[in-house]
């Protein structure tokens, strides 16, 4: 490792600790792995990033060898930035394309180191009758322990985020209305994510508003849009709210057909919705696709 100095991609790709075998679920295509170290892998990562990211000069260039994957990962990247992040490949297919992903289907949000409900997905151990976990419902212990035990941290977080089904864990939970302490016990599942929610009319003095929440940009959300726009469009609406706090991006495509959506085409003819910039290494090319 000489500081600064970056050899292509190229001599590291598909070098991995654990080659994998088979075919690609993404292309059909057997996978190109080959047996290499983790500093193989950490050298990928390091010029892959050099040669790609948006602020590849604010990345401390730091010795491949001293850290391993996902340590080093974190480190190449920009002090502010807030998007850098890693998913297990199978996890990440799994969410983005069919929305599935591990858990209760209570979507918890941390307000000023308070656990509260944001909102919840349907046909999910947590909305099973005997549990009824609502949106604004606080949890208060996890397994006995309370949320801000920062001793047990850990434990807390491994039961709120459970990474594999059947784990079962009991929750504290004080009701959002009664303000009553309620205890319950869930296990995990694979709970299949419905993006669009609460798609609603509101007859106001100046005409229908049109409401819906919609959370997240993945691919399975685009049969709920479109209902979700006929619906609104059937009901004659003359605004609308788009309900997008909890929602943490995703596919661009999913983006586009929103804005149109909304806009219609007379307003969006011509328009462009959004415009993909590369770092000032890569002013006219795409590095990743070649394009």
């Amino acid at each position: 490792w000489l500081e600064g100095i970056f050899l292509p991609e190229i001599n590291y790709k598909n070098k991995c600790i654990n080659p994998r075998i088979g075919n690609n679920p993404e292309t059909n295509n057997t996978y190109y792995d080959v047996q290499g170290t983790y500093i193989d892998e950490n050298n990928f990562l390091r010029s892959f990033s050099n040669n790609t990211y948006l602020w590849y000069n604010e990345i401390i260039d730091a010795d491949p060898s001293l850290h391993s994957v996902e340590n080093y990962f974190a480190l190449l990247k920009a002090p502010h930035d807030r998007f850098h992040f890693t998913y297990p490949t199978e996890e990440w297919l799994q969410i983005s394309q069919s929305g599935v992903s591990t858990g209760y289907g209570a979507i918890w949000i941390n307000l000023s180191n308070r656990i509260f409900v944001a909102y919840t997905e349907p046909n999910s151990p947590a909305t099973d009758i005997a549990i009824n976990i609502e949106r604004g419902d606080e949890v208060i212990e996890v397994d006995g322990i309370n949320v801000n035990d920062a001793e047990n941290s850990g434990q807390v977080s491994n039961a709120l985020y459970p990474l594999t089904p059947n784990q079962t864990h009991t929750f504290l939970i004080k009701k959002r209305d009664s303000k009553d302490n309620q205890l319950v016990t869930m296990t995990s599942a694979n709970i299949t994510s419905s993006p669009v929610q609460s798609v609603k009319t509101i007859k106001t003095d100046t005409g229908n508003v049109g409401y819906f929440l919609f959370n997240d940009h993945i691919a399975t959300a685009e049969k709920g849009l479109v209902e979700a726009f006929e619906t609104l469009y059937a009901g004659d609406v003359v605004d609308l709210v788009l309900d997008l706090r909890y929602n943490g991006g995703g596919y661009l495509a999913i983006a586009s057909q929103v804005a149109y959506m909304i806009a219609g085409s007379s307003a969006a003819s011509g328009r462009t919705f959004e415009s993909l910039e590369f770092n000032d290494k890569n002013p006219t090319t795409n590095p990743v696709t070649g394009g």
